[in-house]
């Protein structure tokens, strides 16, 4: 027996032929403790395949831990995420993140999903993951399930200030048609790089790169499109596309300046849902690909 002080041999378990019997220490057909149970999924969670947590509970207890008896605790996870996917979510969020994360699955071919993910923030600056969702691309028709979803589990948005998001156009579309009245901040990072896309000459990327994100340094909305101004006259004779792709929807970058710091800086940007889905994608690369999408459920 497998328990939080060790592994035990030799224990002998009292057998009836009639009646019932209550065990104090284990509960029937167990052989081990829960709370060993726990630190194998803690294990698994933070980075251990099944196999090395196995192994790593040999060196721990002097008795192993196959592989599949770690598959198996692990499936018991499914039952909270499927009350996690089905739990109201609340009203009172301020500011709503949105983002997508592309994951490899290896079977039964080996395809890409993305992760859709929502990340609320109260008034009172806490942080919650309010759902994620596994779709075959960010098209409108996902993004608009994905949402709409979340509007029916009770975020109707009458709290609602600001929706941060790249600028995919699938996203900004959905986002348009359940949330018309909610203010849509395009994240300045993802606006810049977008740059890269639409050069003639792949050469000039890092320096109007740069000069992009100079443009929203600014502290003001003057000063903001005074340096828009600039940026136009400079690059405007040499990469007129990218350009005129800067410009459009440039309204909804502009969003974070009506709030005062340190609530500017957190809309200017998606960083703040890029960091949890790089804690994501850190605890996932030892895993490379997973083999289906509850294996996926279960991590996040």
């Amino acid at each position: 027996m497998l328990c939080s002080y060790g592994w035990i041999e030799g224990l002998v378990v009292p057998r009836i032929r009639e009646g019932g019997i209550d065990f104090e220490l284990l509960e029937r057909y167990r052989r081990r403790q829960r709370q060993v149970d726990v630190v194998l999924l803690e294990a698994f969670l933070y980075g251990y395949s099944t196999r090395k947590t196995g192994r790593c509970f040999k060196r721990l207890f002097g008795s192993s831990v196959s592989a599949q008896a770690v598959s198996n605790l692990v499936k018991e996870l499914d039952q909270q995420v499927n009350e996690f996917h089905r739990r109201p979510v609340g009203d009172d969020y301020q500011f709503l993140f949105l983002d997508g994360l592309w994951i490899t699955l290896s079977k039964p071919v080996k395809t890409k999903k993305v992760l859709l993910v929502a990340l609320g923030v109260r008034k009172d600056k806490s942080k919650e993951l309010l759902s994620f969702q596994l779709a075959s691309s960010e098209s409108e028709a996902c993004w608009w399930g994905f949402l709409s979803d979340l509007k029916q589990r009770g975020l109707l948005g009458r709290n609602l200030e600001v929706i941060v998001s790249d600028q995919a156009k699938g996203l900004v579309k959905a986002i348009q048609g359940l949330y018309p009245r909610i203010a849509h901040q395009i994240c300045t990072f993802h606006k810049a790089n977008d740059l890269g896309e639409h050069l003639g000459d792949k050469r000039h990327r890092r320096r109007i790169i740069s000069d992009a994100l100079h443009v929203f340094e600014g502290e003001t909305e003057t000063e903001v499109r005074k340096r828009l101004r600039a940026f136009c006259d400079r690059w405007s004779p040499t990469e007129p596309r990218a350009v005129r792709n800067f410009i459009r929807g440039f309204e909804n970058c502009l969003v974070y300046l009506l709030y005062p710091d340190p609530q500017r800086t957190m809309l200017k940007t998606n960083n703040l849902i890029e960091r949890q889905l790089q804690e994501l994608r850190r605890r996932i690369i030892p895993m490379r690909s997973f083999n289906n999408s509850r294996s996926i459920e279960r991590i996040i």
